[in-house]
Formats: structure tokens, C-alpha cells, sequence
């Protein structure tokens, strides 16, 4: 099977999801806090009744039910391969529900309560989260709908009294289904609202949740995107609607709060951009598993009723998910989250931690949106509103559904006493040249304060100790992308690719996963001044005691892989070969290399043409002898679309695929694709592209066809 990637252009950044409350008025001036009250939802059921139980594992599958006599014919949940970290048991029932208090006036409840229990191994039962998002489709009872487009799905928070909208992917009308992206479950039931509400808002209609940015939102920016530096975008939105909902109650917002030093600088503020920073890698690889093509059937009228919708029924901000699609057509890769805390005069009015602290007042954090004509602008974020990033397609997401509660009332605790402790935290400290042990960490050369390298990648070496529990393995993320390496006698060392410029790394301690409260924690940067990177494809595997090897096919046919890695040529190559575990495994190519065939013979001095991806098996070598353990792999391929030499801009696209492999075959590992041992083959597609085929249209002119 061949599945085929055409390169498409992005920046990324992620925003937030905070608290809201909605009343029927408001002048939009000032920013004063409005008062938040919160109205307790209630919902009483009668018994529960069994539907259906499944178990899906690492290798993914679908749950369904197709029976017309069944009180959830229509439900289906799709589990994508790497989402569950080995065997998951899926629990799902239904029960009646018998009364509703808390709903607005026009509320009624349209559906069952629909449970769905998971149950999963070892720690992942801490915070049941998945490693990628899930489809979920669940039905609705159209005999107590009046009108299909007033319908959404919510997630019951039964002992919080909350009701968290799950998010909008796509309406189904003729099966009265709504299908949504979901990370984590409980238990769920349909809302309908009447239309006249949202047929209003063509005229004086206003909704006010009481969050302010310069309250409520962080006083740390994000201080990077996501395919470049930092990009703490959806882990500080939704810590911050978490901190806004459920903890600041009648205390300190959070603007105010972690504020070190100098009290106007922000890069003194090491608490805040730590908690920032855990809050992100514990939602990272969730959001990257969101595709842009996963919101082509997404109408922008839609996504604007979903979120109104979403603030009338829970009392809280929404998060709203942006992309871009270009002019030809393409879609950018990655995207971002804002957070839309008020509706008045017929706009939305968001906050974005790329502009922190922003007032009602300030027309680049505001997204028009009428009844009649949907969104009509397009959203520009930044810090400089003269050069923002631009996204022309919205979708509503739920932060809650990506993120369990219990993760960041941890963060919380932890961050109030400022991640300090070691019997806690275990201590990570980089080794280089000139520590007492001797690492291969690069040093700071020009005294200030950042690491420096003349190259595309780099060791990223040190020692771990302490802590209330052993680590075993180590995460190191990059710019975003997430690596894993094992610590052996309390050492670890990694090689990681590195972009030119200022490259944000974190190493998080932890052997079970991101969300860790007794994690520790460590972030440096590293400057490379190397020749700009044009494309590398990355390798790593979530298992320790493996070998799996990244092969790549050129587009004149040369075939790169371990035993023909052309690290001495002056055209790409791969950096070396993992055999021991994690990865991870580099492709490399820069701006100024030329291309080969399997001869030698130089055919082109450019990188354009199709490449095929491929992974290999090669072998196990855990403990188990009579079983082969299954492999989670993650490829990331980084392409510099488009250089603008004028203004020095970087168009950058980046995707990432994941997958299993379940058989070692270290016969096969020379037939490219042939044979067990191998995944699926991913084309890529690297082209010359034109300027104006990056002109973003306004949203009204996007088609999804």
C-alpha cells in the first residue's frame, strides 16, 4: 500500500481553552472581569444497560455497533494505530436520562447517556489518555430533536456538575449521528438548542464568559511555533482554562500568578515557562495527530454554531482549532488553538498566548462570524501583527476531552512549590566538554547563554539522579518533535536533528509518560549555524531492546539505509544506525547537496522529485524469545517548501506519520518494501513551488472538494 503525502506549507502554533460564562447581554467595553458563575449541571439516569465490550491494542481497530434494534446503532469509535499503548478494554453502555437541571432555557436532552469505560495496562490507567486522537461517532434520538442543526454532543461531568462540549468534526443527518476527535472518555449525551438562538446573532445577540487574557490568560508569550522554537500554544490554553474553571475560584487569575524577577520581563519567569512546557508535552503528540485533512468536511457555519453552542450549554471559553489552506489548494501542515471567551456584535473575541495580555479592544484578536455568512476573515496571529501567521479554516475542539483533569491539578501542586524537591524530581544535568563528566552536549562559545554548533544535529548528552522513582528511559524534545533514549547507570545520550537557528530543547525524566507529576525537568537551546536544512526525515520507536532501521528510496533511485548510509558524499544521508532501541535514525539533506543515482553519477543539483519512506523490522532482542514485541514507530519529515531570500522567511511543511510493526525479519532488509518486517510505504512528493501558491484566501473562498 502506498500512501502519499504532497508537501504543504506551515507554521504552527497551539492556544488555549478556557472558562466562560454566557449571559444574553454586554457592551463589550472595558476589561473588567465579569463575574463567572457557574450554573451546576445535574443529569439524573435511570439504569445503565451493557452495549457493547472490545479490546484493541497497539495495532489499532474499530468498535461498532450496526443494529437497527440497538439503542446506539450508529456508534463506532476508531482506534488509529499507536494510539493505545498496548491492549485497551472498552466498556460501553447506555441509560435513559430521567431529568436536567442546569441547561439553558431552549435546552433539552436529545440523546442517551452514553458511557464508554476504558481500562488499559500498568500506568497508562492513571490518566487513560491516548497517544493520538480517536474518531468517535455516537447517535442521537432524532424523535426528540425538532431541529438537527440545534444538536451537539457533550461530555457529563458527573462530579464537577460541569457539561464540556466534545467538539464538532461532522454531522451525519440521515443516521442522526455527530462524530468528533476524542483523547479520553467518560460519560456522553446529545444537547439541542433552538435555532433561534444562533439566528440571532445576526443582529444584537451577546455572550460573555467573564475570561479576560489580561486576567485570566498567561503573562509568558508563547515564545515560539510549533515547526520552529517552543509552540507551548494548546498546553497553555488548556491550563489556563483548567486553572480559570477549576481553581481560581475567588483567588488570583493567572496572569498575575509565577511572575519571578522582574515583574515586566517574562523570561525570568522559570516556574511559568516550565509548567507551560510540562502542560505542552503532555498534550504534544494528541495534537499532531490531528491532520489538516481531517476538517475538509467541517463547514465554517457549523464550527461557528458548535462553538456558540459549546459556550450557551458549559459556561466556558471554547477551543477553536485553525489551519490554513492555500491558493493551490494545498493544506499547511500542523495549525494552531485560540481561545474564544466572548461573542458581541457579531464577532468572536479570542485569546491567543502569541499576544498575551490583549484588551477587548485590539481588532487582531477578534474573528467576525454572523449566522448568514459564517467567518468572513481571516485570523492573524503573532506578536507582530505586521507579519502574523494567517489561518482561514476553523474547527471546534474540546479541551477537555484531550486532557484529563488530574493532570494538571498535579501540575498545579507541583508548580506552586516550583518544581522544587529532589526526593521528588529527579536532578538532570547536561554533560559537555567541560563538565566533571565528560559529555558531548555542545557548550556555549560566544557567552550568551546559548549552546552553539556548526552542524544539522547534535548529542544531547547528561546524567539523571535522584527522584522518588527510577528512570529507566528519558524524553528529549526538539522543536516539538519528541525523541526517547534509555538511561543506563543514571547516563543518556541521544542524537538529535537541529534546524538553523535557535533550536528549544526539553528533556523530561519520566519512564511512564508526559503528564508525570514527579517528571524532572530540564530545557536549554542550541544554535546551529549550519547551511540551511531542507529536508530530514526522522526515525523513533517507542520500545527499548530493538533494532528497526529507516529506509529511504531517491528519487533516482538510490537506496539509503544502514549498510549504504553516504555520509561521505556530498548529496543526503543517513546519520547512523540504532540498534539497541528508541532511535532515533536521520535522513538528512541541505540546500547546497546535489542528487545520485545507484551508480554514483550526480543527476541533479536540486532535491525536487518523489522519495518512498519505508521502515524495517530487524530485529528483537527483549527477553522474550518466543514472541517478536510490537514496535510504535514515528516518522517526521521537515521541508523547507519555500525560502523568501527578501525578508528571510522560511516556509516550512512538516508531517508525521505512526504506525506498528508485530514481526522482526532480518532476511528482508535489503528488498525495499519486500517482504515481512516492513511497513507500509509513504510517498512524499518534493516540488518547486511558486510564491502565489502560498496566498491564503479569505475563509468564504476556501472549497473542500
Amino acid at each position: 500500500m502506498l500512501v502519499v503525502a504532497v508537501v504543504a506549507v506551515v507554521a504552527i502554533i497551539l492556544v488555549a481553552s478556557l472558562a466562560v460564562l454566557f449571559w444574553p447581554s454586554g457592551d463589550g467595553d472595558g476589561d473588567d472581569n465579569p463575574i463567572h458563575e457557574i450554573v451546576p449541571k445535574v443529569l439524573s439516569t435511570g439504569s445503565f444497560v451493557d452495549a457493547i465490550s472490545s479490546t484493541i491494542g497497539s495495532v489499532g481497530g474499530t468498535i461498532a455497533i450496526s443494529n437497527p434494534s440497538s439503542v446506539l446503532n450508529g456508534l463506532r469509535i476508531d482506534v488509529p494505530e499507536g494510539a493505545a499503548p498496548g491492549p485497551v478494554d472498552f466498556d460501553i453502555s447506555s441509560a435513559p436520562v430521567i431529568d436536567a437541571e442546569g441547561l439553558p432555557d431552549t435546552g433539552e436532552i436529545v440523546s442517551r447517556m452514553i458511557s464508554i469505560e476504558t481500562d488499559g495496562p500498568g500506568d497508562w490507567n492513571v490518566f487513560k489518555m491516548f497517544e493520538q486522537v480517536l474518531t468517535v461517532t455516537l447517535p442521537y434520538d432524532p424523535s426528540l430533536v425538532s431541529d438537527e442543526e440545534g444538536v451537539r454532543f457533550y461530555q457529563y461531568d458527573a462530579a464537577n456538575q460541569r457539561l464540556e462540549p466534545t467538539g464538532f468534526v461532522s454531522q451525519n443527518l440521515g443516521a442522526n449521528t455527530i462524530t468528533f476527535n476524542c483523547a479520553t472518555f467518560s460519560r456522553f449525551v446529545a444537547i439541542e438548542l433552538a435555532m433561534s438562538i444562533f439566528e440571532s446573532m445576526n443582529s444584537s445577540y451577546a455572550v460573555d464568559t467573564g475570561f479576560r487574557p489580561k486576567s485570566d490568560g498567561w503573562f509568558i508569550p508563547n515564545y515560539g511555533s510549533y515547526l520552529e522554537n517552543g509552540g507551548l500554544c494548546l498546553g497553555m490554553v488548556s491550563y489556563a482554562k483548567w486553572h480559570y474553571t477549576y481553581q481560581k475560584g475567588d483567588g488570583d487569575g493567572l496572569y498575575s500568578m509565577y511572575r519571578q524577577g522582574d515583574r515586566n520581563q517574562w523570561r525570568d519567569d522559570s516556574t511559568a515557562i516550565e509548567l507551560a512546557t510540562r502542560a505542552q508535552m503532555g498534550v504534544q503528540g494528541i495534537w499532531g495527530s490531528l491532520t489538516a485533512q481531517e476538517r475538509a468536511n467541517t463547514s465554517a457555519k457549523a464550527t461557528g454554531l458548535s462553538i456558540i453552542h459549546g459556550m450557551l450549554v458549559s459556561g466556558e471559553p471554547q477551543l477553536v482549532g485553525l489551519k490554513t489552506k492555500y491558493a493551490n489548494g494545498n493544506w499547511g501542515a500542523g495549525g494552531h488553538a485560540i481561545l474564544a471567551y466572548k461573542y458581541d456584535n457579531g464577532r468572536f473575541y479570542m485569546y491567543d498566548p502569541n499576544n498575551p495580555g490583549s484588551s477587548l479592544d485590539s481588532a487582531q484578536q477578534q474573528m467576525p462570524f454572523t449566522y448568514s455568512n459564517g467567518f468572513t476573515q481571516i485570523f492573524k496571529s503573532g506578536l507582530n501583527a505586521a507579519n502574523p501567521l494567517q489561518f482561514n479554516v476553523f474547527y471546534h475542539a474540546s479541551a477537555k476531552v484531550f486532557s484529563p483533569l488530574n493532570a494538571y491539578s498535579g501540575l498545579y501542586q507541583s508548580a506552586q512549590n516550583g518544581f522544587s524537591g529532589n526526593s521528588v524530581f529527579p536532578e538532570i544535568e547536561l554533560t559537555d566538554e567541560d563538565t566533571s563528566t565528560y559529555g558531548y552536549t555542545p557548550v556555549d562559545t560566544d557567552d550568551d547563554d546559548i549552546r552553539d554548533t556548526s552542524d544539522t544535529k547534535c548529542y544531547i548528552t547528561g546524567t539523571i539522579s535522584g527522584g522518588q522513582e527510577d528512570v529507566n528511559s528519558t524524553l528529549v524534545f526538539v522543536g516539538g518533535q519528541k525523541f526517547e533514549t534509555a538511561v543506563v547507570d543514571g547516563a543518556f545520550s541521544i542524537e538529535v536533528p537541529l534546524r538553523q537557528g535557535v533550536n528549544d530543547v526539553v528533556i523530561l525524566a519520566t519512564d511512564s509518560n508526559t503528564f508525570t507529576n514527579w517528571a524532572g525537568f530540564y530545557r536549554t537551546e542550541i544554535e546551529s549555524t549550519a547551511a540551511r536544512g531542507a529536508l530530514t526525515v526522522t526515525l523513533s520507536w517507542g520500545q527499548g531492546s530493538s533494532d528497526v532501521d529507516l529506509h529511504v528510496l531517491e528519487p533516482y533511485g538510490r537506496h539509503i539505509y544502514f549498510a549504504n548510509k553516504m555520509p561521505d558524499a556530498d548529496g543526503p544521508y543517513l546519520d547512523f544506525d540504532n540498534t539497541y532501541g528508541y532511535g532515533p535514525e536521520h535522513y538528512y539533506a541541505t540546500d547546497d547537496m546535489v542528487m545520485y543515482d545507484p551508480s554514483g553519477v550526480q543527476q541533479s543539483t536540486d532535491l525536487y522529485g518523489t522519495y518512498q519512506i519505508a521502515l524495517h523490522y530487524y530485529a528483537d532482542h527483549d527477553s522474550d524469545w518466543e514472541n517478536d514485541q510490537v514496535i510504535t514507530w514515528h516518522v517526521t519529515i521537515s521541508y523547507l517548501a519555500l525560502y523568501i531570500e527578501a525578508t528571510g522567511q522560511e516556509i516550512w511543511e512538516e508531517v508525521t506519520y505512526t504506525g506498528v510493526l508485530g514481526t522482526a525479519d532480518s532476511g528482508s532488509y535489503s528488498t525495499f518494501g519486500s517482504g515481512s518486517g516492513w511497513s507500509e510505504i509513504i510517498g512524499f512528493e518534493c516540488f518547486e513551488v511558486d510564491l502565489d501558491d502560498y496566498d491564503v484566501p479569505d475563509p468564504e473562498d476556501v472549497s473542500f472538494d
